[in-house]
């Protein structure tokens, strides 16, 4: 039993390992800020990185370094060295060894305004339990955006335009919109994107306020794979796949509770089976021993009748007799 226990964990852990998270690097910088990037080596080398679309908002700090045997390796990305439009960048950092490459790990860069220039501020509230959702074969993202007035004491226009941007990781813009809003201090926007009939796995969701120069930004990595492995369709050409899996995992711990309901009556089966023989063998034996001493006695009986014993060895004799025979009535 432990070991059906211990094979339908692993069967849940590799169902819910299918889709590994994307290894992405996103960073959210208020003009100049430094980032390491950190790798593992089981073998010592050097060990050289390039960025591969050569964004003009990350720099390499170095792009050589040596790494032991089993030891970490980190190469240090410089952000928002100089003026850049704020926005949104996208880059890949690939990591070679000798020629080979090693690692290539997307670096995805938010540059925002500086504190102390920002008039307003996002962030975005996801669940990836109930924020996505596939109806009819297109994929529905709902996040929470919530919006914040840095300056509310300011008593100018507390309207604020936000952007709802949907990327992959590589940098390709899937969906869009803009609208305008009014936010004197705080306020939250529930929105809807259609990814339609997606084919990544993991996207980035970007959201961002612009007021005049002014503008925050917020960041979030979604896996859309993993959100709807439990996530049944609606009148899509795949829902067998889907009820396919939740049927299996339904009879799956059918059958475990079965099994182990079965054990557990045989168990006590086996246990009274055994406590009914005891009592059998001890009641056949003491029922023995009953008779043998009732045989005694009718022998002593007709013994002392016959004259062939005294009155003072009879009533002994009987005695004893009586005793054990009270003893064996109580175990009967």
């Amino acid at each position: 039993m432990k070991r059906l226990i211990i094979v339908f964990a692993l069967c849940l852990f590799f169902a819910s390992a299918l889709e590994a998270p994307y290894t992405v690097e996103i960073i959210t910088a208020r003009g100049y800020f430094e980032s390491p990037v950190n790798f593992f080596s089981e073998s010592s080398g050097t060990f050289t990185a390039i960025l591969e679309k050569s964004s003009p908002v990350i720099k390499l700090e170095t792009d050589s370094i040596y790494v032991d045997e089993d030891g970490f390796g980190s190469f240090n990305l410089i952000i928002g060295d100089g003026e850049f439009a704020k926005g949104v960048y996208f880059d890949n950092l690939v990591i070679s060894k000798y020629s080979e490459i090693f690692q290539e790990i997307p670096v995805i860069v938010g540059l925002e305004s500086r504190s102390s220039e920002m008039e307003y501020d996002v962030s975005i509230d996801f669940d990836p339990n109930s924020d996505v959702s596939l109806i009819s074969g297109e994929t529905i993202v709902s996040p929470v955006v919530n919006v914040y007035k840095l300056n509310y004491n300011n008593p100018g226009s507390n309207t604020v335009a936000l952007t709802f941007s949907i990327y992959s990781v590589d940098g390709e813009l899937i969906a869009s919109t803009e609208e305008v809003v009014s936010v004197s201090r705080q306020a939250s926007f529930e929105h809807f994107f259609n990814l339609g009939l997606t084919e990544y796995d993991e996207v980035l969701m970007v959201v961002s306020a612009r007021k005049g120069d002014s503008l925050g930004l917020d960041l979030s990595q979604v896996s859309l794979q993993s959100s709807l492995l439990f996530s049944l369709p609606v009148d899509n050409t795949t829902p067998r796949l889907y009820i396919s899996i939740f049927i299996f995992l339904i009879s799956s711990i059918a059958l475990i509770s079965y099994l182990w309901y079965r054990r557990s009556i045989n168990e006590a089966k086996d246990w009274k089976t055994q406590i009914t023989t005891l009592k059998k063998i001890k009641f056949s034996a003491t029922a023995r021993e009953f008779r043998r001493l009732v045989a005694k006695k009718n022998v002593l009986e007709r013994a002392y009748s016959s004259k062939y014993l005294s009155k003072s060895s009879y009533e002994e004799a009987l005695g004893e007799i009586n005793k054990l025979l009270d003893k064996l009535k109580k175990r009967l």
